[in-house]
């Protein structure tokens, strides 16, 4: 390569990383952002990602580094894991340089995009990670999902979620966006960062009523059968000490 060429391809690279700095939000949104979320039995989650992201700036962008980060949050949300393993590889099937780093409120997935985009252009990738969480609860456990992880805006995808075979959904809140179920899988459509999270609660007894959390009716349904029990036991001993009293009186 020319010195010339060579020259301009730096000023290239470096107009592109100023350009990130000073305007992240600005230069590059995701079009398509389709995530797929398996939840298996063992408390393990595989997060599978088929993301394009695209330069709308007007002139070329290099992207850099691009983070998602996973909050630590209360117990029984995503925050709370243990991220095993990350893979990254784009259209072509070349691996992508990944790094997770933790702080005390994050732990947060690297990758490594340098490659220049001119305005208009797209870079598809996959991005897969497995991660270890704490659900909480005997029957019932949930689960809080951000669907935005990172600070580039997303215009549309598909957000899916899938549970382990025989198991179902007893309570699911996106903010009022709407989803589908079909059996043990749930589907969002995401539109202009939104929703902007997924609550969703899962047990292998199907107890799903009137928007409640199934986990509340099931264990209503248990006090209040236990105060049935209470009452009926209590009742029968009544009776048995008033014939006692009959009894006695008639032997006087």
């Amino acid at each position: 390569m020319k010195p010339i060429a060579k020259f301009r391809t730096l000023i290239f690279f470096l107009l592109g990383i100023f350009l990130i700095s000073s305007s992240f939000a600005a230069v590059e949104v995701f079009s398509n952002y389709d995530t797929h979320l398996q939840v298996f039995k063992n408390n393990t989650i595989v997060i599978s990602k088929d993301l394009t992201l695209k330069n709308v700036y007007d002139v070329g962008i290099v992207p850099g580094q691009i983070e998602f980060k996973l909050a630590k949050g209360t117990e029984g949300s995503i925050g709370n894991v243990d991220v095993i393993n990350v893979k990254a590889v784009d259209r072509f099937g070349k691996e992508i340089k990944t790094q997770v780093r933790k702080t005390s409120e994050h732990t947060i997935i690297v990758l490594d995009i340098y490659y220049p985009l001119l305005p208009g252009f797209e870079y598809t990738f996959d991005l897969e990670y497995t991660l270890s969480f704490e659900p909480g609860g005997i029957f019932f456990k949930s689960l809080q999902i951000p669907l935005r992880e990172s600070t580039i805006p997303i215009q549309q995808g598909d957000f899916k979620v899938t549970l382990p075979e025989n198991y179902y959904y007893t309570y699911l809140d996106s903010g009022g966006s709407n989803y589908t179920i079909d059996g043990n899988e749930a589907q969002w459509k995401i539109k202009n960062d939104l929703p902007h999270y997924v609550t969703f609660e899962y047990s292998y007894l199907p107890i799903r009523i009137f928007g409640l959390k199934g986990s509340y009716v099931f264990w209503i349904s248990i006090n209040m059968l236990l105060i049935l029990i209470l009452f009926i036991e209590i009742r029968r001993e009544l009776k048995k000490a008033k014939k006692g009293k009959k009894k006695g009186s008639k032997n006087d």
